[in-house]
């Protein structure tokens, strides 16, 4: 390991950038999902932020492992309370958008970075055509009946290429790869992502159509032919853009288009 790659976060900085959310923090925890979880039901309050160094249990989507070493990445949970009257639950969905959006704004940020940072539906974020950071949201009712959302974020900041399994190594990138070596500001970046999830939060719910132009103009799947899994069904044809709340809009071999709410293994098949 390049121990120059490696740093504790800064809690005390982030707190201080950062005066109206409760940051909690550990260097070692199983999963910052579980933990936001787990706080939301002590009445942790909307915007509670939850990171750590590392992490025992990280998942992505579909109970896939999150491969990050100690100290080399972004991981951190935010815990939302959305106000049902402005962001009712069946609009939920909008909060991954957001959340990829304000990864997006944070790389656009970072020293160094030339890669555009693009969003492939409907949780990944890409550089160079290869994943650096994924977005699990996870939501559950309470017993206020409002409920909460728990939106959980990685970034593949420090990572080099030799901390990637082989099996990763064609498909996964991280910052530190896409700046020719140059290490990231752990913490500054943390600041600079948790700013930009709380104004794409409230652009969620003021200005969702300009949020979906946003997207669709960083979309890395924009105009491919794609193969995707729905409900165990497989569909092929092109990415056409994205509906009302975030929707894939399909277009398929015979002319339809679909909507596509959900999906799972989705998969360039050409460009």
């Amino acid at each position: 390991m390049d121990h120059s790659l490696s740093a504790t976060l800064d809690v005390a900085r982030l707190r201080r950038a950062l005066p109206d959310r409760r940051v909690a923090y550990a260097a070692r925890m199983g999963s910052t999902n579980d933990e936001a979880r787990r706080l939301a039901g002590e009445g942790a309050p909307d915007g509670t932020a939850v990171l750590a160094d590392e992490q025992t249990a990280g998942r992505g989507r579909r109970g896939a492992r999150w491969v990050s070493p100690a100290g080399r990445n972004l991981m951190v949970s935010v815990l939302r309370r959305p106000d049902p009257a402005l962001l009712p639950p069946e609009r939920w969905s909008r909060l991954t958008l957001a959340a990829a959006l304000a990864g997006t704004d944070a790389l656009d940020g970072t020293p160094g970075l030339l890669a555009r940072a693009e969003v492939k539906w409907p949780n990944d974020l890409y550089l160079s055509g290869k994943k650096a950071a994924g977005i699990l949201v996870e939501s559950a009712m309470d017993s206020t009946a409002a409920g909460h959302v728990v939106i959980g974020t990685g970034v593949n900041l420090n990572l080099t290429p030799a901390d990637f399994p082989e099996e990763l190594r064609d498909t996964a990138t991280s910052v530190w790869i896409e700046t020719g070596g140059r290490p990231v500001d752990r913490t500054a970046f943390a600041i600079a992502f948790l700013s930009a999830l709380e104004r794409r939060c409230r652009q969620a719910v003021h200005d969702f159509p300009e949020m979906l132009r946003e997207a669709w103009d960083r979309s890395w799947l924009a105009g491919k032919n794609i193969r995707l899994l729905r409900a165990g069904e497989e569909l092929e044809g092109i990415a056409a853009g994205l509906g009302p709340e975030g929707e894939l809009r399909l277009r398929a071999e015979d002319g339809r288009v679909l909507s596509i709410a959900s999906a799972d293994l989705v998969r360039v098949v050409r460009d």
